[in-house]
C-alpha cells in the first residue's frame, strides 16, 4: 500500500489479505442490514422508510421539547439547553438528538440514569470514562460552547419508540439534571 500510494498504512491486514486489509467481514451483521433494508421496502416503495423517518423525527422533536420545557420549568431559566447541530430540524438525523445541558456533567448524569435511560455522553466520535469527560474535539469543531459540551447527551429514537418512552426518558433526564443544577 505504501509503495503504491506513497502514504502510510492505516490498518495492518492479515496474511490472508496480503497485509492490505485488516479484519473479516461480519456476515451476520451484513445479512441483518440486508434484512432491515428489505423490511423498509416491503411495500415496494419508500412508504415504510418515509413513515419510519417521520415517526422518529416526531419522537426526537418531542424529546427535545420535553427536556427543554422541563428544564425551563424546574429551573426558571431559559438558557439551560441547546441543540448541537443544525438549527433547522429538517437538516438533522430524524432519529438522533444531541443536546447540551449547561451546568450539567453528562458523565455524572449517565452514571445516575444509565440503568434507566439508554443514552450516551458527548459526541459519537468521542468517548468518556468515569463521571466526567473532556471537551470533545467534534463538539469544538461544531462550535459548541464548553459550558454545553461537557453536558452533552446523545439520545436516539427508533421506529418503535412510543410517546410514553419519550416522556419517561425526558422526565428522568430533567429530574437528574435539575438535581445536579441544584447541588
Amino acid at each position: 500500500v505504501q509503495a503504491v500510494h506513497g502514504g502510510s498504512v492505516l490498518l495492518m491486514g492479515g496474511g490472508q489479505e496480503g497485509g492490505r486489509r485488516g479484519g473479516t467481514e461480519n456476515v451476520p451483521y451484513i445479512a441483518g442490514i440486508g434484512r432491515a433494508a428489505d423490511m423498509l421496502f416491503e411495500h415496494g416503495d419508500r412508504s415504510g422508510l418515509e413513515a419510519n423517518a417521520m415517526h422518529m423525527q416526531k419522537m426526537r422533536s418531542r424529546l427535545l421539547e420535553r427536556i427543554t420545557t422541563g428544564l425551563e420549568e424546574s429551573t426558571g431559566k431559559t438558557d439551560i439547553s441547546r441543540v448541537n447541530g443544525p438549527l433547522n430540524a429538517d437538516q438533522r438525523l430524524p432519529n438522533t438528538l444531541s443536546i447540551g445541558l449547561k451546568g450539567v456533567q453528562s458523565g455524572r448524569l449517565l452514571a445516575d440514569i444509565g440503568e434507566v435511560v439508554a443514552c450516551s455522553a458527548g459526541s459519537a466520535c468521542h468517548s468518556s470514562s468515569g463521571p466526567t469527560m473532556s471537551y470533545s474535539a467534534i463538539l469544538k469543531a461544531m462550535n459548541v460552547p464548553q459550558t454545553f459540551a461537557v453536558g452533552t447527551l446523545r439520545l436516539s429514537v427508533g421506529p418503535n419508540t412510543s410517546l410514553e418512552d419519550v416522556d419517561f426518558a425526558a422526565d428522568v433526564i430533567v429530574k437528574e439534571a435539575t438535581r445536579q443544577l441544584n447541588t
